[in-house]
Parts: C-alpha cells; sequence; structure tokens
C-alpha cells in the first residue's frame, strides 16, 4: 500500500491512535502488534462499557470495533458513542462474522464508517485504516478551510459594512459640522454674553464659598475652644479629684507592700491620663492662646521642640500685638503648620519663630535649615492651601521663600487695623 501512513502529522506531529475493541484477547494482540508495527499508537479495550471509557479519556483517531461482545454489543456501543458529543466524530470501523444485508444495514445505520469480515486480513485491515485515516484528515482539513473561508468571508463583509459606514457618517459628519459652522458664527456673540454671565455667577460662587469657608473655620475653632476647655475644665476637675482620693486611699489603708505598690500603680496611671488630658486639651487650642498670640508662640515652640526633636527658637520685638482672637487663632494655625511641615518633609536640625510688630501691623515668620523644596511642584499641597486659605480669611499676605537645599522661610504679614 502507501508508503506515508496518513495520521495526525497533518495536524501535529504525533502518530495516530487507534483504539481495537474485542472481547479475545488473542485477536486483540495480532491487530495491536499489526497496527503498531505500522507506526500506529495502539489501545485496546475488552468490552463496550471500557470502550466508551477509553474513547472519552483518550479521542483516538479511529475505532475498530467487534460487534459481538458479552454485555453491550458493538451496536449499541457505536449508538452511544455517537449520541456522546465528545466522541461524535470518531470514525467505527466494524469487525463482525456477520455479513447478511441486514447486518450491515444495522451497523451503518448505528455510526459505521466501514465493516471488516473476521477473520480479519491484516493487510486488507492496513488498507482500510490508512483509507480512513485519510478521509478524516482530509475532512479536518477541508473543515479548516471551511471555516477559515467562512470567517474570511465575514471579514470582508464586516469590512465592506464598515467602510460603508464610515463614509455615510463622514458625510453626515460634514453635513453636521457646516450646520455647525453656521450656527456658532450665528451665536458667537451669544455665547460671549453667556460666558461673561457664568464668569460672574463664579466669582460670586467663590465668594460665597469663601465666606462659608470663615464661617466653617470660626465655627471649627469655637468647638475646638469648647471641647479643649471641657476637657481642661470637667475631666481635668474628676482626675484631681480622683488623684486625691488615691491618695487618701493610700494613708487609711493598712500597710500591706502589694495594697501600696497598687495604689502607687493607680496614682501613677491617674498622672499619666491627667497629663494626657491637658495635652489632648492644648492641641485642640492651647490654653495660652488665652493669654496672647505671643505666648501661644512660646508653646508652640517648647511642643515643637519636645516632640519633634528639633531645637526651635523664638525671638519676638515689638511686644504682645494687639490681636483679637480670631487673628490669634490664624496666626497661631498658621505657624503650626508650618512646623508641623518641618517635622515632616524638612530633614532640618534648627527651626525659628520671629515676631515683629508694630502699632500698624506685624509680620511673624517661620524658617528652617532643612531641604527646601520646589514651589511649583508643591503648590497645590494641601498643606500650603490650607495656609494660604486661613492667611486670606484674616486679610494677611503669606509668602514662601523656599528652594531644594536652601531651607525655608514662611512669612506672614498682617495690617491692625484701628
Amino acid at each position: 500500500m502507501t508508503a506515508r501512513l496518513p495520521n495526525r502529522a497533518d495536524e501535529t506531529d504525533t502518530a495516530a491512535s487507534l483504539l481495537v475493541v474485542d472481547d479475545t484477547p488473542a485477536h486483540l494482540g495480532v491487530l495491536t502488534h499489526a497496527l503498531g508495527g505500522k507506526g500506529y499508537r495502539v489501545l485496546t479495550a475488552l468490552d463496550g462499557i471500557e470502550a466508551i471509557a477509553r474513547a472519552r479519556l483518550t479521542q483516538p483517531d479511529l475505532i475498530l470495533l467487534d460487534v459481538r461482545m458479552p454485555g453491550i454489543n458493538g451496536f449499541e456501543t457505536c449508538r452511544r458513542l455517537k449520541a456522546d458529543d465528545s466522541t461524535r466524530d470518531i470514525s467505527v470501523i466494524f469487525m463482525t462474522s456477520l455479513n447478511t444485508p441486514s447486518d450491515l444495514v444495522e451497523g451503518f445505520a448505528a455510526g459505521g464508517v466501514d465493516y471488516l469480515t473476521k477473520p480479519v486480513r491484516l493487510a486488507e485491515l492496513i488498507a482500510r485504516v490508512e483509507t480512513h485515516l485519510t478521509i478524516r484528515a482530509m475532512h479536518r482539513r477541508l473543515t479548516r478551510q471551511n471555516q477559515q473561508l467562512r470567517n474570511e468571508i465575514g471579514e470582508r463583509e464586516q469590512a465592506q459594512a464598515e467602510l460603508a459606514q464610515a463614509r455615510r457618517d463622514l458625510e453626515r459628519r460634514v453635513a453636521e459640522r457646516t450646520g455647525e459652522l453656521a450656527r456658532t458664527n450665528a451665536s458667537l456673540t451669544a455665547q460671549i454674553d453667556e460666558r461673561k454671565r457664568a464668569e460672574t455667577a463664579l466669582l460670586a460662587s467663590r465668594e460665597q464659598l469663601r465666606a462659608f469657608s470663615a464661617h466653617m473655620e470660626t465655627v471649627r475653632e469655637e468647638e475646638r475652644k469648647r471641647i479643649a476647655m471641657e476637657i481642661h475644665d470637667e475631666l481635668g476637675q474628676l482626675l484631681t479629684a480622683l488623684r486625691m482620693d488615691v491618695a487618701l486611699l493610700r494613708k487609711r489603708l493598712p500597710d500591706d507592700p502589694a495594697v501600696r505598690q497598687k495604689t502607687d500603680d493607680i496614682r501613677e496611671l491617674v498622672e499619666r491620663t491627667t497629663w494626657m488630658v491637658r495635652n489632648v486639651a492644648n492641641h485642640l487650642r492651647p490654653s495660652a492662646l488665652n493669654f496672647g498670640i505671643v505666648a501661644a508662640l512660646e508653646w508652640l515652640a517648647d511642643d515643637f521642640c519636645r516632640r519633634g526633636g528639633i531645637e526651635c527658637d523664638l525671638s519676638v520685638r515689638g511686644g504682645e500685638p494687639a490681636l483679637d482672637d480670631k487673628h490669634a487663632t490664624a496666626l497661631f494655625r498658621i505657624a503650626q503648620a508650618a512646623l508641623t511641615n518641618v517635622v515632616r518633609h524638612a530633614r532640618a536640625t534648627r527651626a525659628t519663630l520671629m515676631l515683629d510688630s508694630t502699632a500698624a501691623g506685624l509680620t511673624l515668620r517661620i524658617g528652617d535649615d532643612g531641604c527646601g523644596f520646589d514651589q511649583v511642584v508643591a503648590k497645590n499641597g494641601y498643606g500650603l492651601l490650607g495656609m494660604r486659605e486661613r492667611a486670606r480669611l484674616i486679610g494677611a499676605v503669606l509668602e514662601i521663600d523656599t528652594a531644594p537645599r536652601s531651607g525655608t522661610i514662611v512669612s506672614i504679614s498682617l495690617t491692625i487695623s484701628s
């Protein structure tokens, strides 16, 4: 017969696989030896149930199926294979000693593509296997080619449809653009007037927003002041009373070292709690603000040095400026934010607070010897925006003098009206 075996090498580089089903081991051995000698990969099964399981698992290219077997016969096995989507396309050649017309009709009706009469002649077996594998390979190629052709036709039709749609869209857009240009020329004046009205409304909205922002800042500071006073007065009094009670309790308890140690621990816990309460109250609103901006800046410098571990010097020229609570609080918050930025970003070893005041106004400068920053990059940062907004709300001018590796000076200038 032919020199080249038609197998799956047409699609892959592996030999075609055959499943031989026969309940006679000797017959299986003869067929396996003959087909294996031709380069095929041969799988075997002794009955229909095993054959169905093997076919589902291994997906052979061709099945040689004995008709007479115990359990389900070859015809029923074939019908079940054809009823299963995973094995429906596998070609089946029957091997049978039944050669009556009715048997042949039943075999083809069950889904077989050919039959071999037992005893099987090996030359005929090889020829028919090669023929049906060739047919199967050709069918696969034809199926792929048909699918590829359908895909190409679909793509071409899609491209033509898209081209036609693009042409229609272009014509429509040209018409629309022409109409838009005409309408734009006619309504340009109206648009300019509308923009002016919108700009006016935007300016009014910004002023309202600034007024609301100022009001909210005032409300926040008042709330901080109220909470700080409540913490300092009410909670502070309770802690003081508790400390006194602990001291009295210690005096009246028996001279038991364990009990005295416990009361000492309680007293220390009360002391720490008292310190934490005062610290929270001071950070909400330093009580030093009640004594003026100079006292508040002194507290801020000490707190900054203690918390940040960075030296901070305060210098005051001109004495205590005449400021109301609103302006003093705003200046304090700006200085507090600037020193917070020093701790977070400046990598500085020293900071300074300088307050120069006269009867006409004052200037507060917060400086450091840190790494500085690029103002163009950092101008929209929340820290700088917050400081600028606080300065604007009290009518002050905020300026920043900095550059990379050159330190930073934040200046706030405020005119004090009579």
